[in-house]
């Protein structure tokens, strides 16, 4: 590479040194990087050396990298040229054709390999660290961290002398410490540590011994390969966890261990390549449109009259639909700009004719959920005489199939953190079964402690139903994770497979529900999803703001049933019956009332729960409190909330500092605009990203997985806590004006000084926001 991009300017020896530098640099970085994500390993490592950036990369390898270059071009080029000049053609041509199948073939071997490899390098450095933890534990006492570091780096080979040698150099201090210890003696220690590095040895020998010969030249050519799995960082996941990040601490289910432990974001290679034949097939079908549209050009002079045709009984059907403005208002511009490419994906996936019989289905096993739902009128009377203003939103809501409870205790929870610890003492009491529905799983340190928790429990008797989103946990789940919990236990559903529905763009439509339901008498709803960055264990968007609620009473019911309903559209063909999973107690009476709610794209175009946050706002008096990871409404939204703040309610939106995905950000900030102008006040969580989704007045509430964009309400399945109840609704308004209080505040001016270019870019992104 550096000989193809310098070789014009190779009479120029800086540019030629400084430009192979900087080339060589960013590729090592990149391969590093890539290599890194691909096989979970770390080849080469740079942190002891000055000037580094992630290990990655140093001055002084720059420095090489530079000196090479020049080497390349003015030495080795030239002994190249001439060398070339004196093979005969043919032979040159089969010469480079062998060596092109030997690297080809030897790349695909080492991959393989190394892929393999992983696995034995997890096994040893596990090993290694349990060694570790085994001789710091070993009457060593106040020398431990002297003993870890002198133990850091060390060779098989001499281990013992090491280890002896600190012995003996802490001599006087280690039988100053253990005086007390009856039974203490040196020589006996000696021979103990000497016992178990022999047995170390030996298992460290049986690993080594399982490489093959291309792991051990992998090996020998990167000797600092290390595995970067998190099953290996730092201390065992399974002994527990403390995080301490700005005020903040999670800790597992056992609270014994007090060493801070970092999380991880894993991607997998098997996740990466079915998203990517999906989306190549999805290609495939747009440019067979393209090339139809081409061959078609054509004959433009006969296909001219029946596009006109076909352009006006399109409009006209969009016109009349009775689908939002928004979905009509995008397929008109399609139409407009892909004349006859647009009318051909319109009648293929804009009239919603190919997933009539999949929204068909999904309808059949929601109506069979809500069989099991029960109404009771004295208690609709009773809520229409304390709460007069909220009786018609409640009476909505039953006819939308989501009845009213009361009898409810209330938890709510701030942070992930605070959710998961509440999560694992609940599990951790399980009798019956444990229902759970997540839209992201990831692989790492949260999710290894609830696998644990739930092995042991599925040991106990009880019965764990597992649920996710097939798109949420692809990209960070091995491609066996199913199979391996089948294996363990577990009852597996997973929600719309990805490759399922590829002709009919039904992929687009996703689970985003969040519920844990325990023995029918606890429930859980909220924004967090089962990995890492939701407890701040590692550090995604700076601070990982989530929230959550916990209820114990009448309302778990309306959970499970939400559960057990989209478990039978994972699982065609099958019925349950849902009074298996009643609750098991009777709740204590009290006057917090709930209603349950939840919608997706086989509503479609009944949304209640768009119709219920537009109640939740015009209904508000005093206050209307909302925070939410994206901010992307249709008009009717807005002019509700404008017309809210212009009638004297106090308006203010919390949306994140630090964003997880760039233009969605842009686009947020774009809808800032005719809210600021209209009264509403906005607020930027400036600890990082807040992925909270509330919405509050002055005495009913939602928290739940619904975000303020139009995926949230129109294209995925979503589920919330409805709630009316003073107290509670006090505890979430504490946590939003604590968080406005961190939050820094936008004003309209700044918003309409933003840069010219960033104001152009933004209009453009809004004409894909139904897809943001």
């Amino acid at each position: 590479m550096v000989y193809m991009v310098f070789w014009q300017c190779r009479e120029q020896l800086l540019v030629v040194f400084f430009g192979g530098m900087f080339l060589a640099t960013i590729l090592e970085y990149s391969t590093s990087l890539v290599m890194e994500i691909l096989f979970h390993a770390k080849w080469w490592d740079y942190s002891d050396k000055k000037f580094n950036i992630g290990g990655r990369i140093c001055l002084l390898a720059s420095l090489f990298w530079g000196i090479l270059s020049v080497g390349v071009i003015f030495y080795l080029q030239p002994l190249m040229v001439k060398l070339y000049e004196k093979v005969p053609v043919e032979a040159g041509s089969l010469g480079v054709y062998i060596s092109l199948m030997l690297f080809m073939t030897d790349t695909v071997i080492t991959v393989s390999h190394t892929f393999k490899l992983d696995k034995i390098l997890v096994d040893i450095q596990t090993l290694k660290r349990d060694f570790t933890e085994y001789m710091v534990g070993s009457r060593l006492y106040e020398t431990k961290e002297e003993l870890k570091q002198k133990l850091t780096g060390y060779k098989q080979a001499e281990l013992y002398d090491r280890i002896r040698q600190f012995m003996e150099d802490n001599r006087e201090k280690l039988l100053e410490r253990n005086k007390h210890i009856e039974d203490f003696d040196l020589k006996k220690l000696y021979l103990d540590i000497e016992k178990n590095i022999k047995e170390y040895m030996a298992k460290l020998q049986t690993k080594i011994n399982k490489t093959s010969y291309v792991q051990r030249r992998l090996l020998k050519a990167f000797p600092g390969l290390r595995t970067s799995r998190p099953e290996v960082a730092g201390t065992s996941a399974k002994k527990g966890i403390t995080v301490n990040r700005k005020a903040m601490r999670w800790v597992d289910m056992n609270n014994i261990f007090n060493e801070e432990l970092k999380g991880t974001s894993k991607s997998y290679l098997s996740g990466f390549l079915r998203v990517a034949l999906v989306g190549i097939l999805v290609i495939l079908q747009f440019g067979v449109l393209f090339l139809l549209t081409y061959w078609l050009s054509e004959s433009t002079i006969y296909f001219y009259l029946i596009i006109e045709i076909g352009s006006i009984f399109i409009t006209i059907g969009l016109v009349n639909d009775n689908r939002n403005s928004t979905y009509k208002i995008g397929w008109i511009c399609i139409i407009l700009i892909l004349p006859l490419t647009g009318h051909i994906m319109y009648a293929l996936w804009g009239k919603g004719d190919a997933t009539k019989k999949i929204d068909k289905k999904i309808l059949a096993s929601i109506s069979n959920g809500n069989q099991y739902h029960y109404y009771d009128d004295a208690l609709t009377e009773e809520f229409a005489k304390k709460y007069p203003t909220k009786s018609r939103m409640s009476k909505y809501m039953e006819s939308q199939h989501f009845p009213l409870f009361k009898n409810n205790q209330i938890n709510y929870y701030p942070m992930g953190e605070n959710t998961f610890d509440a999560i694992f003492g609940d599990i951790k009491n399980a009798k019956k079964f444990i229902l759970i529905n997540f839209f992201i799983v990831g692989e790492g340190v949260l999710w290894s402690n609830m696998h644990d928790l739930l092995l042991q429990k599925i040991k106990e008797g009880v019965q764990v139903k597992f649920m996710y989103d097939d798109f949420g946990a692809t990209l960070r789940t091995s491609k066996n994770f199913r199979r391996n919990l089948e294996a363990e236990g577990f009852e597996i559903a997973v929600f719309n497979p990805i490759h399922k529905y590829t002709d009919k763009l039904y992929m687009n439509y996703r689970s985003h529900q969040k519920i844990i339901v325990i023995d029918g008498n606890i429930g859980y709803t909220g924004g967090m999803n089962l990995a890492d960055e939701y407890v701040n264990l590692i550090n995604r968007f700076g601070t990982w703001k989530d929230n959550a609620v916990r209820v114990e009473g009448d309302a778990v019911w309306g959970l499970t049933v939400t559960f057990l309903q989209m478990w039978e559209i994972c699982n065609e063909r099958l019925t349950l019956d849902y009074n298996c999973f009643r609750p098991s107690i009777e709740f204590p009476p009290n006057e917090v009332y709930c209603h349950v709610i939840s919608d997706g794209p086989a509503n479609n175009p009944n949304n209640p729960i768009e119709s219920i946050y537009k109640q939740v706002i015009n209904y508000a008096k005093e206050y209307l409190y909302i925070t939410t990871p994206y901010l992307i409404i249709e008009d009717d939204m807005k002019q509700a909330l404008i017309t809210a703040a212009k009638s004297g309610v106090d308006v203010r939106i919390i949306t994140p500092y630090i964003p997880d995905k760039k233009n969605v950000k842009r686009l947020t900030n774009y809808n800032y605009g005719q809210l600021l102008e209209g009264g509403i006040r906005i607020f930027e969580y400036k600890p990082g990203f807040i992925h909270a989704k509330t919405i509050i007045n002055e005495d009913c509430g939602i928290v739940g997985t619904i975000n303020m964009d139009y995926r949230s309400f129109f294209l995925h399945y979503e589920c919330g806590l409805w709630m009316c109840n003073p107290e509670v609704i006090s505890m979430v308004k504490k946590d939003i004006i604590d968080t406005i209080d961190i939050s820094v505040e936008i004003t309209y001016e700044e918003w309409k000084n933003r840069p010219w270019y960033l104001k152009t870019y933004q209009r453009i992104l809004n004409l894909f926001s139904t897809q943001m």
